[in-house]
């Protein structure tokens, strides 16, 4: 069976990655705009990451080789070192310990997987080959990136700040639901170019009708 493609939340959340090359800059730039807070551990770290780390109080470098007590509390690991014997000992340890772990490059030893992300706004797209074919998932994540229309991240948080109107106004789940559907074809049908007040002004029209229609059928 595949991996489930659970989305958690890890903005303050600690997470180790042990490597300070290419391959760990390139989990590292992923992961800092969902705000975790990033323990970078090598001898050598690359300027990529320290450049990352200049101004930020998300990610701290330590250069040295990691011990056990680095990953002491974390969310997660990622092990992206050049020493396959310092992955695997990473990798272990955090199995004992049940803290998900990925190995770069070590399908075997993983517990978690990096998808391949595609992020517009609050959308995020995580794509996994169950790390057996990472070319695959890289693909199908340019396919998506092309296919995404402009401004959707925008309209999705314009519709997530009008939710709460809904959800306070509407009891029904289903007409809620319907509600919401609206709402996006709405937005759908202008190609996403759109401004929170048109929005809510189209809420206002759907709710004022509602309440129109329950006064009507209460007479």
């Amino acid at each position: 069976m595949g991996y489930f493609p659970f989305f958690m939340e890890i903005e303050d959340k600690k997470g180790v990655v042990l490597g300070g090359g290419q391959v760990a800059a390139r989990k590292v730039e992923k992961l800092l705009p969902f705000g975790p807070r990033l323990i970078c551990i090598a001898p050598v770290i690359c300027a990529r990451i320290e450049s990352l780390a200049q101004g930020s109080d998300q990610l701290t470098l330590i250069y040295r080789e990691a011990c056990r007590e680095d990953m002491e509390g974390a969310c997660f690991v990622i092990a992206a070192t050049d020493r396959e014997d310092v992955n695997a000992w990473a990798a272990q340890w955090c199995r004992e310990r049940q803290i998900p772990v990925n190995v770069v490059d070590d399908r075997e030893k993983c517990t978690f997987f990096f998808p391949a992300l595609v992020q517009e706004g609050a959308l995020t797209v995580g794509i996994s080959s169950d790390g057996k074919c990472p070319a695959a998932a890289s693909f199908v994540r340019k396919k998506v990136e092309k296919e995404l229309p402009e401004g959707l991240g925008n309209t999705i948080e314009i519709l997530g700040g009008l939710r709460e109107r809904v959800l306070s106004e509407v009891a029904d789940q289903k007409e809620r639901a319907a509600y919401l559907e609206k709402l996006f074809v709405f937005c759908r049908e202008k190609a996403f170019q759109v401004e929170k007040e048109q929005v809510e002004a189209y809420m206002n029209q759907l709710l004022a009708e509602r309440h129109g229609y329950w006064a009507e059928e209460k007479k």
